[in-house]
């Protein structure tokens, strides 16, 4: 790594190993933390962005781990073999020894003796522009970067201190990197180095926690909460480990909705930060609290008049848990973690305002179109009319977005009598009720056909049909007339009807109307953000591609749904189960955990079953993978829960699947989900629940088979699969379904060879990238395949070399056979030297060539040369060449001759 401040460079790599460095304690060390600190790996690798760079101001509000964050940091440089210095200021600094407080810092960082001179040059009347120099040239001297760390910048205001500094970054020393930590750093000037493009700015959004964080620390600490749980807690805390403490100590409570005390903890801790702000100020911020955001116009309105916006500004500025909007709209929010605190404020002192605000507060987001924050003020305001008229003019709109938690919540605090008499609130409720699989959707459908909306009603029941009931062939036979005649429609319904069309197009392998269907969607998601109907529709043109084997433009196609603005929540979440598995098929297996967590936290109360398959299926596969065997248990155990209240057949099948692959008791009947006789019925429509059901289950009937030595069965699993396959035109179902029939051969339990057309199918595959749908079926079955496969060198893009990455983590005896394979059972048993006259084939080398080569008389050539030609069915010396070439068999450079 080269670093480059400013138009120098220094050509010595910081990243070496590490010098010895003393110890130092106090002022010019890091405090000590606890060992529980989550995000350590994330902040060390902002040294390589530090590097780049002359200053770093890191400045948040107080509990946000910025003196942790530079303590990594510090930490960081040492071990790279960089100086590192430390000074952790204290309000009593405030005189001239603050300066000698430098000097000592660099001086230890450099592991110099003392010096004298340097406590005399602080306490000397020496101009600030000596004392800047004479730092400078000790950190000029030293032949690695230093990294200094000013802790609690913020509470010097010594003037003199604060001079040197100025002075010090008018023309920074080569080697320094300064790290300026506190809540306010606005005393020091950095104007030139910022025009240089040399000053980094760090805050509560790089430094604080991610939800990943949150997950990691509350499940070292024993929370059952999920990565949706942990999201929705961040999306209080933004970040905020100090908050984060708090909530783990009133866990219990706030998984019951009971914020109060939390509340009651943030309190106390703010109170000695706000003590010297006068009661206006509390007043201010107890109206303010009402709004979750705030601009001039609005902080009018509530009362506070000219002046409340700078208020606004000098709380940000202080770093006293007020934030500047990130869409650069001048907007101001209080930390939404610290506003029930002011609300506190607000309901003691003026108890009647709080429904006045909130209605005004209402009213002006409204103008603005925030519907949401105006619905939410409304409800606060017990304006329950005007809710009521937002939510109905918004409740499709938010459904194409995904909301459909939001919208079920703005519906349960609406009067019953109020939606009663709104169509379009009876609609929206049918709607939330189907796609939240509720157990009610049906009598919700019936009110809304009672109530006079009879196409729509047909609509959202044909889609119920489809999702809950798990009948999708239906909306594909009943959908076309809809889009016929969509008139009497909303633009929501007509969009799932075609996505959903597109779905079931996809599922029987007409992938040419999968795009003729969804064109038009694509067309208005090129200009809005990424909707439901859009992530059904991107979903089945990526599972369109993968069923074509084209799995690199499936993936593309999910990634770029990924990038449109807004695909968060519900969503988002259909995009990310399909783009885990694809991640997951590349052996890619930390992201594809990632994002198939993240996606199952959306899913679980969704209606959407095959999505909610994938994740859980990632999320198990990969658990298994790394030796989680409890963690995949237990996720095994909350989808048979679902899949028992909703009666999904395929999610039942994924159920007995995984278990058979964790060699766990079962405990779903497997006839109960597709009975044996019930199978044939089943391949015929790909799309239907059963169909569905076999190809998820056949993994377990081939494993049935093979620990029975049942291989007619095994041969009827495989042709079964094989017409699904053909029934969807699916090359991963095919290739599934060749790779079980050759399973024996593989194992070396049959003498029957292989075809290489077979093979050549299978590295067809293998190249398109089915690793993981290889190597799963055989880790499921069990099978082990035979030594010679995985002594030999094949090419890594061959579906042999996948054999060796095969390894059942738990293997059952009564599959694996006691007996080795018989010479001539399969067609790689080339030996060594058949191998060495391959290669020398491959060299149109003649018989008498290849003999003088290897020493060998021409008869011993001739033999070797006809088992070469048998075990590859070879009729001639290229053919045998070609074939081998299919096998993916890395063929050896001849010797060289004398």
């Amino acid at each position: 790594m080269t670093i480059q401040p400013g138009s120098r460079t220094d050509t010595k790599a910081p990243h070496r190993a590490a010098t010895p460095r003393p110890v130092t304690h106090g002022k010019f060390a890091p405090p000590r933390f606890p060992n529980d600190l989550v995000g350590i790996e994330r902040w060390q690798s902002w040294l390589d962005t530090i590097a780049q760079h002359e200053i770093c101001f890191v400045r948040a509000p107080a509990g946000y781990g910025k003196t942790a964050f530079a303590a990594t940091l510090f930490a960081q440089a040492r071990s790279i073999g960089w100086y590192a210095g430390w000074v952790s200021f204290d309000p009593e600094d405030n005189d001239s020894a603050a300066v000698g407080h430098l000097f000592e810092a660099v001086r230890l960082a450099r592991g110099a003796p003392a010096e004298d001179s340097v406590s005399a040059l602080c306490a000397a009347p020496a101009s600030a522009a000596i004392l800047a120099s004479a730092l400078a040239e000790r950190i000029e001297a030293c032949d690695q970067p230093v990294l200094l760390v000013l802790d609690n910048i913020d509470r010097i205001a010594e003037p003199r201190l604060v001079d040197v500094l100025d002075r010090l970054l008018r023309h920074p020393p080569r080697q320094l990197r300064l790290v300026l930590v506190g809540r306010d750093t606005a005393a020091i000037r950095a104007d030139e180095t910022e025009g240089r493009g040399m000053l980094l700015r760090l805050g509560r959004t790089e430094i604080g926690l991610t939800n990943d964080d949150i997950c990691v620390f509350l499940r070292a600490a024993g929370s059952g909460l999920d990565a949706r749980s942990c999201a929705k807690l961040n999306g209080l805390l933004l970040g905020w480990p100090t908050g984060l403490r708090m909530a783990v100590q009133k866990l219990d409570r706030l998984k019951k909705g009971d914020w109060s005390a939390l509340t009651a903890q943030i309190d106390a801790y703010l109170l000695p930060l706000w003590d010297e702000q006068d009661d206006g100020i509390w007043q201010f911020l107890g109206r303010a609290s009402v709004a979750p955001q705030l601009n001039d116009e609005l902080v009018r309105l509530l009362g506070e008049g000219d002046r409340g916006i700078s208020i606004l500004e000098d709380l940000h500025a202080q770093g006293m848990f007020v934030e500047r909007s990130d869409e650069g709209n001048g907007c101001y929010y209080i930390h939404p973690a610290v506003r029930p605190v002011f609300r506190q404020f607000l309901d003691q002192h003026e108890p009647k305002r709080a429904i006045e605000l909130h209605r005004a507060a209402g009213r002006y987001y409204e103008t603005l179109g925030l519907s949401a924050h105006a619905i939410d003020q409304f409800l606060s305001a017990g304006a329950d009319a005007d809710a009521a008229r937002l939510v109905g003019d918004t409740a499709l709109s938010a459904l194409a977005r995904g909301g459909v938690e939001q919208l079920a919540a703005w519906l349960d605090a609406l009067p019953c009598e109020l939606i009663s008499k709104s169509v379009a609130l009876i609609r929206a409720r049918a709607w939330a009720a189907v796609l939240a699989a509720e157990p009610d959707a049906e009598a919700a459908i019936a009110a809304l056909r009672a109530a006079g909306d009879i196409a729509e009603a047909q609509v959202i029941g044909v889609l119920h049909a489809g999702l809950v009931r798990d009948v999708p062939e239906s909306v594909v036979e009943e959908g076309d007339p809809f889009l016929a005649a969509p008139e009497q429609l909303s633009g929501f319904a007509v969009d799932m009807i075609r996505a959903f069309l597109a779905y079931g197009a996809q599922s029987r392998g007409l992938f040419g109307l999968v795009h003729d269907v969804v064109r038009p969607l694509r067309l208005c998601a090129a200009a809005t953000a990424m909707d439901l109907p859009n992530a059904i529709a991107t979903r089945a043109r990526a599972a369109a591609a993968r069923a074509q084997g084209q799995l690199a433009e499936a993936e593309r196609v999910l990634r770029d749904g990924r990038r449109i603005p807004g695909q968060l929540g519900l969503a988002g979440a259909l995009i990310d189960a399909a783009l885990a598995r694809s991640c997951y098929e590349r052996d890619d297996l930390p992201e594809a955990a990632n994002l198939a967590a993240d996606a199952l936290a959306w899913l679980e109360p969704s209606c959407f079953e095959d999505a909610l398959i994938e994740a859980f299926q990632i999320c198990i596969r990969v658990a298994a993978a790394t030796a989680k065997v409890d963690e995949a248990a237990t996720l095994i155990d909350r989808a048979e829960l679902i899949a028992f209240a909703r009666n999904w057949v395929p999610l039942k099948a994924m159920c007995v699947v995984e278990r058979a692959r964790l060699r766990l008791p079962p405990t779903i009947d497997v006839e109960a989900v597709l009975a044996v006789a019930d199978e044939d019925a089943a391949v015929l429509d790909p799309l239907s629940a059963q169909g569905r059901a076999f190809a998820l289950l056949c993994e377990m009937r081939a494993y049935e088979a093979i620990a029975h030595g049942d291989r007619p069965r095994l041969t009827t699993v495989a042709e079964r699969l094989l017409r699904l396959a053909s029934n969807a035109d699916d090359a991963e179902l095919r290739a599934t379904a060749t790779l079980l029939n050759i399973l024996p051969q593989l194992s070396g339990r049959c003498d029957k060879m292989v075809e290489l057309e077979t093979v050549r199918f299978l590295n067809h595959a293998a190249g398109a990238g089915f690793h993981r749908t290889i190597v799963d079926i055989l880790d499921v079955t069990g099978v082990r395949a035979v030594q010679n496969f995985c002594s030999e060198a094949y090419s890594s893009g061959s579906f042999l070399a996948l054999l060796k990455l095969a390894e059942p983590s738990r293997r059952n005896p009564a599959l694996e056979g006691s007996t080795s394979a018989a010479p001539g059972e399969a067609f790689s048993f080339l030996t060594e030297r058949e191998i060495e006259i391959l290669s020398a084939l491959n060299a149109g080398e003649s018989n008498k060539e290849i003999a003088r080569t290897l020493q060998l008389a021409p008869e011993t050539v001739k033999w070797h040369l006809k088992n070469v030609m048998r075990k590859l069915r070879a009729n001639s010396r290229e053919e045998a060449v070609q074939n081998a070439s299919t096998l993916g068999l890395t063929l050896i450079e001849p010797a060289v001759r004398d």
